[in-house]
């Protein structure tokens, strides 16, 4: 199960005061790294989504996420994740186009319960938003968005796939 709250935010100045707003709370958080990737989403026809998640180098993981719960800006979501081939994502995928890509920019920043991540995601090569996510335990994740709730962040319930499928006037899955 994934636990998660997403805000949208205006770059990195959104992050440096998230952060500070976050350790001023007692979450201790460090910086763990910076990555890139790819995401290919795909409609799995069960109303969840299903995404590839593409890394240099070829590594390949691959996420079936549904809903099932979204209160207060927290979201929890069934999440099935495991590392594949890519032999094996083009057997799942073969004839099947996929509903979204997009690229992101990710930095990381992790504590004991909670994991801050600082998204810059580029919709079809064009549109940029950024996001910070926090993900953790239930009431971690809880008290995190109601601090930067409190502190002007604004909070954001669609997934990255749905915002996608909105610029480009589709439905959700």
């Amino acid at each position: 199960m994934e636990i998660e709250a997403k805000f949208v935010v205006g770059g990195e100045e959104d992050l440096r005061r998230a952060l500070e707003l976050l350790r001023r709370e007692g979450f201790s958080l460090r910086y763990e790294g910076e990555e890139r990737y790819t995401d290919r989403y795909y409609d799995p026809g069960d109303g969840g989504a299903l995404r590839f998640r593409i890394y240099p180098g070829g590594r390949i993981v691959r996420t079936y996420k549904r809903d099932i719960s979204s209160e207060g800006g927290v979201v929890r979501r069934r999440e099935c994740e495991r590392e594949v081939s890519r032999e094996e994502m083009a057997s799942e995928t073969r004839c099947v186009a996929p509903l979204l890509e997009l690229m992101v920019m990710r930095r990381t920043y992790g504590g004991e319960n909670l994991k801050l991540t600082y998204d810059v995601v580029w919709y079809d090569d064009s549109t940029q938003m950024t996001f910070l996510e926090v993900e953790g335990d239930g009431e971690v994740v809880e008290r995190a968005a109601s601090i930067l709730r409190g502190g002007g962040f604004r909070v954001e319930s669609r997934s990255k796939l749905a915002i996608g499928l909105a610029m480009r006037g589709g439905t959700s899955v």
